[in-house]
């Protein structure tokens, strides 16, 4: 039997590794988030920050799941959210 490569589209859900880099990647973008609100008046560029970092955040998820995906972690397949 052929193994199926997993596509970059399909769901799955962290394992235990990918859950602890993912919660400690989250506490530093909170981080940046709470110094942005603070010390950065609202406008463009603190909207724009926080664009990016949205962006960032989502990007940093996907490289954890791709990792895990190529470590061969077990997380299992979800089906997709369809129109949630």
């Amino acid at each position: 039997m052929t193994d199926v490569k997993k596509s970059r589209f399909d769901y799955v859900t962290y394992d235990e590794e990918s859950t602890e880099i993912s919660k400690r990647m989250k506490a530093q973008f909170q981080f940046i988030e709470s110094q942005a609100l603070t010390y950065l008046r609202p406008g463009r560029w603190r909207s724009e920050l926080m664009t990016q970092l949205e962006y960032a955040y989502m990007n940093c998820g996907k490289a954890i799941r791709d990792d895990q995906i190529e470590r061969g972690g077990s997380g299992e397949d979800l089906q997709e959210r369809g129109d949630v």
